[in-house]
Parts: structure tokens; C-alpha cells; sequence
């Protein structure tokens, strides 16, 4: 059997802009190997609120953990979503 590697995973947080100290911390505690790969970039919604969207592109094997624990820390916060569409 022979082994092949496994695409990256996008994971799209979708935050007010309160919560990004506290997000970028968290990252770089969750995301021990790709903590470097996010990107940022903030926009005002329709009703005026700065929101920020943070993608982080984590390998296959970092992804199951990095969502249990953002779900854990920040699911009431923020909106989680994950690329390619795979279940988690």
C-alpha cells in the first residue's frame, strides 16, 4: 500500500473584530506547524460591523485537531467552516 499525501485543508474563521488577539493567540497555540499559513483580511458587513475573516491552510493530519479546539474556544464567537468539504 502506498502512501500518499493528502491535500491541505482551508479552515475559514469568520470573526467580529473584537476577538482577533484572542483568535491569533489561539492559533498559534492550536496551529503548532502552520500557524504562519493564515491569512487576514477585514471587511465591514452590511449593518456596519468590522468583521474580519481569517483562512488557515493546515495539513490533513493538524486539521481534526485545530477544529475540535477552535469549535471548543470560539464556536458561540464565530463561524467555522472548512475546504475542501470533507466531514469532520
Amino acid at each position: 500500500m502506498s502512501s500518499l499525501s493528502r491535500l491541505p485543508v482551508r479552515i475559514e474563521i469568520l470573526s467580529s473584530a473584537e476577538n482577533v488577539s484572542l483568535l491569533e493567540n489561539d492559533l498559534r497555540n492550536i496551529l503548532t506547524d502552520s500557524s504562519d499559513s493564515c491569512e487576514y483580511d477585514a471587511f465591514v458587513d452590511k449593518d456596519g460591523t468590522t468583521k474580519i475573516k481569517i483562512e488557515c491552510t493546515v495539513d490533513d493530519d493538524e486539521k481534526q485537531n485545530a477544529w475540535i479546539q477552535l469549535q471548543l474556544k470560539h464556536s458561540i464567537d464565530c463561524s467555522l467552516s472548512v475546504e475542501p468539504g470533507e466531514s469532520l
